[in-house]
């Protein structure tokens, strides 16, 4: 029990002394009572710790330039895409526009329409300008006539040409107003084909207003157009359609179609029946706008069996077809230079009434190469073959060569392109004291040298070689189109550079030969059809 530390008395109740009234403390011994729990404070959860980065060392100021080059170059080709496929789109747009406004020109048959479409302003020509069509109000002339040609000689209907590599045509062709002679040469013959190169040159753009020739005024060059085809053995046996458009935007194989001659087919129907189905593509301006549209459908499968039937009237633009007619049983007497030779052929003569009057043409009487030797379209081109050669047969079949080929038997030059043979020249100069070289071929009004005249300049070289003494005169002769004063310069200036090709390529020396023009003072046949104008474009040797 506890005791007052006052007066020590016992302690009553509530730690109070009963006594002296006074509050006693709590006795050592006794325990305290339990505190009240204190409920610790609720702590918020703490964030995760961060995930260590890499530490980003700073990039070089030089990668940052050339990032920034490289985005650029990026985003400047992207423009240049994007700005090409938008010209691209353009374009294709405005060439269906004008391919159809062509188109429906062409087919309303009014040419002066047509030339419109094809951009042929009349504003460039004057009152002497010649069209291309004969309508309109142009003064256009009608087309050359063919003479009168006779019944051939039983030596002449027995004349074969042979289709061998290095056989080569030159037409002459009158077309949109304007003279110019293509060359025709074949290059390779296999069982399956036969492939032929083309050039012309002095072809006339019918868009650029041709004038007349008057007085002493030069002729203009116009373009130039090469090309090539290939015709399959097949369509050389049984096609009837004749291309005889060339550049170099029409297909390499047109397949159901012959290129410088008709199908075997063809002739034999002429001489057999008298007439055959023949389709061919017609001249002048509406010819040539047909021409372009119609590759542009053979090239789409237009001309393929089973063709859709758009493709197909596309690929068929600038074609007439007929059915053509032998004028006569008998053969025709057509005349032309064979390796440099004069000679006639025998010919088949035809004709056949289009859409645009009658057409005329003239086959070569050989069903191994019935050659087109000259045609005459309705209101507009007039063409004739006016120089073949071929180079000789091997020497294997040479003999059996010389046996069938009545006229230039052991001609032929090498490569096809000089006509004479080997030795003509050199004969012709021995006997005569002169020759006629026709296989000199120039740039129209220029005195630049064709390379399909290589082979004659090497005859010519071969024949001074042989005879060291003699001295030549080389002489310039030409046609009357163009002026005199024009025509002697031109002349000259040729004469000059056949010398210069012998001096320089073939090392003759220069005092062997003098070069002399003589302009059209010389002709040697009139000037007034296709032939005469093309022999009279010639090259003379004269021993001296």
């Amino acid at each position: 029990m506890p005791f007052c530390g006052q007066c020590g008395s016992a302690v009553g109740a509530g730690n109070f002394c009963d006594k002296c009234g006074a509050r006693l403390p709590q006795a050592q011994g006794t325990a305290p009572a339990p505190p009240t729990p204190v409920r610790p404070a609720v702590q918020p959860p703490l964030p995760p710790a961060p995930t260590p980065q890499p530490v980003v060392q700073p990039a070089p100021q030089g990668s940052s330039v050339l990032v920034k080059v490289l985005v650029g170059f990026l985003v400047f080709i992207l423009l240049i895409v994007l700005a090409v496929m938008g010209s691209c789109v353009y374009i294709g747009y405005r060439a269906k526009k004008k391919a159809d406004e062509i188109r429906q020109a062409y087919k309303s048959n009014d040419l002066n329409k047509l030339a419109g479409a094809l951009g042929a302003g009349s504003s460039k020509s004057d009152s002497g300008s010649q069209g291309s069509g004969g309508s309109g109000g142009s003064s256009s002339p009608a087309p050359l006539s063919f003479p009168a040609w006779s019944s051939p000689s039983s030596a002449e209907s027995g004349t074969k040409i042979p289709l061998r590599p290095g056989l080569t045509v030159v037409t002459a062709i009158a077309q949109f107003g304007g003279d110019y002679e293509s060359i025709k040469q074949i290059q390779q013959v296999s069982a399956s084909a036969v492939r032929l190169s083309y050039r012309a040159d002095n072809v006339p753009n019918p868009l650029e207003g041709l004038q007349k020739l008057s007085g002493d005024k030069a002729p203009q060059s116009n373009g130039s157009v090469t090309g090539s085809r290939t015709v399959r053995t097949e369509d050389l046996q049984t096609a009837h359609d004749y291309m005889q458009w060339f550049g170099p935007n029409q297909p390499e194989v047109m397949p159901g179609s012959t290129a410088i001659s008709v199908s075997r087919e063809v002739l034999a129907e002429l001489k057999g029946k008298g007439e055959t189905e023949f389709s061919f593509r017609i001249g002048g301006l509406k010819g040539m706008a047909g021409s372009l549209l119609g590759a542009l459908g053979q090239m789409g499968g237009g001309g393929a069996p089973g063709a859709r039937k758009e493709a197909k009237d596309l690929a068929d633009m600038g074609k007439g077809q007929c059915t053509l007619k032998r004028v006569s049983s008998g053969l025709t007497s057509f005349p032309v230079l064979l390796n440099d030779q004069r000679v006639s052929l025998a010919a088949v003569h035809a004709q056949c009434t289009t859409d645009d009057g009658l057409d005329d043409f003239y086959f070569l009487d050989d069903l191994d190469n019935p050659l087109a030797l000259a045609w005459k379209l309705a209101g507009s081109d007039t063409l004739q073959v006016v120089k073949i050669s071929y180079p000789p047969a091997p020497a294997a079949s040479q003999a059996a060569a010389s046996s069938s080929t009545a006229a230039g038997s052991g001609a032929g030059a090498g490569g096809g392109a000089g006509g004479g043979g080997g030795q003509h020249i050199e004969q012709e100069l021995k006997q005569k004291g002169q020759a006629e070289v026709y296989g000199i071929y120039f740039d129209f009004a220029s005195d630049k040298i064709k390379p399909e005249s290589e082979p004659v300049l090497r005859e010519i070289a071969d024949a001074l070689n042989h005879n060291p003494t003699w001295n030549l005169r080389v002489e310039g002769h030409t046609d009357n189109i163009g002026g005199d004063e024009y025509n002697m310069d031109l002349s000259q200036r040729r004469a000059e550079a056949v010398k210069l090709a012998l001096v320089t390529r073939y090392h003759i020396a220069a005092n062997r030969l003098t070069p002399k023009g003589f302009g059209a003072t010389r002709p040697k046949e009139p000037n007034d059809t296709l032939a005469g104008r093309a022999r009279n474009r010639r090259v003379e040797l004269v021993r001296e």
